[in-house]
């Protein structure tokens, strides 16, 4: 996969102002042209912009992903992943509330919204998320995960299902993407799902 490549398009602007360092981290303008104060890290600052969008009777909504998302996603759903999908984000909060404790306790799993899941879960379907979480909890996979920075998506206010989806890999402008990221992406991509790599340019 060559990261060069820029689509998916995400219809939000990569061009970053007022580069400024917190603790250790690179902080943003989240305004496009550099405009207020608010910062924020750059993934951070993309998942902002993207839930700023706006497309007649859709939502735009996401959240950043843990590099454990696929291995918890199977230690709370496991075998019965196949009930699951198409459930409400109701009953996957459910779930996701009996299982939180065995989560924290158990190699740093993290799970993220129900709503999150329902979006994941839709856009996935059943047959790419066993293929997904089976690379994921392979032997040959252990101690890796590529997992995006992102998942954004957009939902239909009628039908409350997702009709935009998009897996991304945020990078500053001198950050390296790596090998197992840039597998993860094309692997995403070969299962027909939309992913990419988001480098931002900085502007003075």
């Amino acid at each position: 996969m060559k990261e060069t490549s820029a689509k998916p398009a995400l219809r939000i602007s990569h061009i970053v102002h007022g580069r400024m360092h917190v603790g250790n981290r690179v902080h943003y303008l989240i305004d496009p042209k550099g405009k207020g104060s608010e910062h924020a890290v750059p993934e951070s600052v993309v998942l902002k912009r993207w839930r700023k969008r706006q497309f007649p009777n859709h939502t735009f909504s996401g959240a950043r992903l843990s590099s454990t998302l696929w291995r918890a996603v199977h230690q709370a759903f496991g075998g019965n992943l196949s009930q699951w999908v198409g459930r409400s984000v109701l009953e996957i909060d459910e779930n996701i509330k009996i299982n939180r404790v065995g989560l924290k306790a158990g190699d740093y799993l993290s799970l993220p919204s129900a709503e999150t899941l329902h979006a994941l879960f839709m856009t996935c379907g059943l047959v790419r998320l066993q293929t997904i979480i089976a690379r994921h909890t392979s032997s040959e996979h252990k101690g890796k995960s590529g997992v995006p920075d992102l998942f954004l998506f957009a939902t239909n206010q009628t039908t409350g299902l997702p009709t935009i989806a998009r897996f991304v890999e945020v990078k500053k402008p001198e950050e390296p993407a790596s090998a197992v990221q840039l597998a993860e992406i094309d692997f995403l991509n070969g299962l027909g799902l939309h992913a990419r790599v988001l480098r931002l340019i900085e502007v003075e």
